[in-house]
């Protein structure tokens, strides 16, 4: 069949290898996440002292 894929064998190794990798976690999906979401409160503060602050109260 041409969608097939070769079959390759894997060794204890290898899978020991990926049970380690697992077991570390989404470490790096964490801190994206983190990264991201402090960039987003960070310009949400910025647009609040730029924008709204300027303008006063609207009472």
């Amino acid at each position: 069949m041409l969608n097939s894929a070769p079959s390759v064998a894997t060794t204890p190794s290898d899978d020991e290898a990926v049970d380690r990798i697992v077991e570390a976690g989404p470490r790096g999906a964490l801190v994206l996440a983190g990264i991201a979401t402090a960039i987003v409160v960070l310009i949400w503060f910025a647009f609040y002292l730029f924008v709204f602050v300027p303008r006063g109260a609207a009472l």
